[in-house]
């Protein structure tokens, strides 16, 4: 049986049940009901709500199929199982089995960058569609960086007005841009929610917001006007730690992002923060100064845990990108968002889940980014990465889950978004539900007779074939992606990011 991601166990026994995947089933979810042929009371497909220690159990015998599960989601998670079951010609001779099932993490998530270009309502609902097919509970939506700001935010209306358009793309001249309504968001929210996925927003702190400033320039430290950025790369305008007003604008920000996003989860981002301008900034160096501080990774370190308190007024638990760890002050609520390789950051990283006991979410960008070509990151290196061990625990410890970004500097249009997403973040998929053991043959194999359900819904995808490309031609790729990504940055973007590893400002 071609299931992904892997069920935890299967018992087979003898005989068979003929099922076909367009035939009524008896349930009152319409989420389920619209899987297959539509809900009928009288179908010997039946899904009932009931007490079991698993996520689902689906049992098929010689007379029918019954899911249990105790949970709409876990009867959701049954029915995507058994749509597979019947195969790309959606009738099967099922085995008679009971499948016991359950996810190895509580956190599986994908992630969406509508920020450097914007995909409208449609795409986002055809990504959180296919999502759902494969066990995905939550998708990151990364909706403000230095290239566009994308919601409505009615106390600060020019984040829309000024901060969601730009003059161009990398020189090309061609002015880009796009935002959400509340409307368009609540659509989105409802629309995951019917298929068991949270929406989890994002809004990057304290850099990349360069699209805020250009909005709102006295959020800066300089208070000089800036445009939205055209180009990619690190920014130096990014928002003050030493005036009021940034806060007081934030906290409007989270007051609103807390009514469109019911999610428990709230990003703040944190990463890649060029700090020339606290350097030499005298807010800053006022608060650097009562703070009695000594670095300006602990300056970033104030900023973001007083952020951190405004938005815990709003029940919102927080995730930062694992360079937030460099102050180490982190305050110990927050979750952290595994992405850099390097050894520094890994071993804060592993201190952080190791010694203090915090929560981590694997999507270390080797091999988990989906922005990056096959070649880089083929899809037999998504598959193998065991988070357990690249974290250094026992029994999955500190980790809350595994999620597969896909940012979209170099990624403009639908049919390459999906060609990225898929089928690479399936290997992810199964990482996050199946239980521990690496298989990669038995993983392609069954990957390959489930990539109909992409087809039906006009989803296009990379050849498995392409996925794991030889030597010479993964170099090619990755060295014509290396200059595809120069090409598009921001002259000033690699001194920029030196800056980021200044330890005494210039107060």
């Amino acid at each position: 049986m071609n299931i992904l991601p892997k069920p935890f166990r299967i018992d087979v026994g003898e005989g068979s049940f003929s099922f076909r995947a367009d035939g009524k089933v008896a349930t009152d979810l319409p989420a389920i009901a619209s899987l297959f042929g539509g809900a009928d009371a009288e179908s010997r497909v039946k899904f009932v709500k009931g007490a079991t220690e698993w996520d689902y159990v689906l049992k098929v015998t010689t007379k029918g199929v019954a899911a249990l599960a105790p949970t709409d989601e876990g009867l959701f998670h049954a029915a995507v199982t058994l749509l597979q079951m019947a195969g790309e010609g959606g009738e099967a001779d099922l085995p008679v089995c009971t499948i016991y099932d359950k996810s190895r993490f509580g956190y599986r998530a994908g992630m969406i960058d509508v920020s450097r270009h914007f995909f409208g309502v449609e795409t986002v609902k055809k990504l959180i569609d296919t999502m759902a097919l494969f066990k995905f509970n939550r998708l990151h939506f990364h909706v403000s960086d230095d290239q566009g700001f994308r919601l409505r935010i009615d106390a600060l209306p020019k984040l829309h007005q000024i901060g969601s358009e730009r003059k161009g793309t990398c020189g090309d001249g061609k002015p880009a841009g796009g935002y959400y309504t509340k409307a368009q968001i609540k659509e989105l929210v409802d629309y995951a929610a019917a298929r068991y996925i949270e929406i989890v927003p994002e809004i990057d702190l304290p850099g990349h917001t360069r699209a805020i400033v250009a909005a709102y320039p006295e959020l800066s430290c300089s208070g000089k006007p800036t445009e939205v950025a055209s180009w990619f790369g690190i920014h130096s305008k990014i928002l003050c730690t030493g005036k009021d007003k940034v806060y007081e604008a934030l906290d409007k920000i989270f007051a609103e992002m807390a009514e469109m996003f019911p999610s428990p989860l709230f990003h703040l981002g944190g990463d890649e923060v060029a700090k020339l301008e606290w350097a030499k900034c005298p807010d800053c160096a006022a608060v650097y100064k009562r703070e009695g501080l000594k670095n300006l990774e602990e300056l970033q370190g104030y900023f973001t845990n007083r952020v951190i308190k405004m938005l815990k007024k709003y029940g919102k638990t927080p995730i930062l990108w694992n360079e937030a760890l460099k102050s180490d002050m982190l305050d110990e609520s927050a979750m952290v968002q595994y992405w850099t390789t390097d050894k520094p950051s890994r071993d804060r990283v592993l201190r952080a889940v190791n010694e203090e006991g915090r929560q981590v979410i694997m999507s270390r960008c080797d091999p988990y980014y989906l922005d990056y070509p096959c070649g880089t990151h083929s899809l037999k290196a998504m598959y193998m990465l065991e988070p357990a061990d690249e974290l250094g625990v026992k029994d999955d410890k500190g980790i809350f889950g595994v999620e597969c970004p896909l940012w979209t500097e170099h990624v403009a249009d639908e049919e390459t978004l999906f060609k990225r997403f898929y089928p690479r973040a399936l290997a992810v998929a199964e990482t996050g539900w199946s239980a521990p053991g690496k298989d990669y043959r038995d993983f392609e194999d069954r990957l390959k007779g489930v990539l109909y359900l992409l087809d039906r819904r006009g989803t296009v995808y990379t050849p498995v074939e392409e996925c794991n490309p030889g030597k010479i031609k993964a170099a090619l790729q990755t060295a014509a992606f290396g200059m595809k990504m120069q090409r598009g940055c921001d002259p000033s973007s690699a001194r920029n990011w030196r800056s980021m590893s200044l330890k005494q400002p210039k107060f």
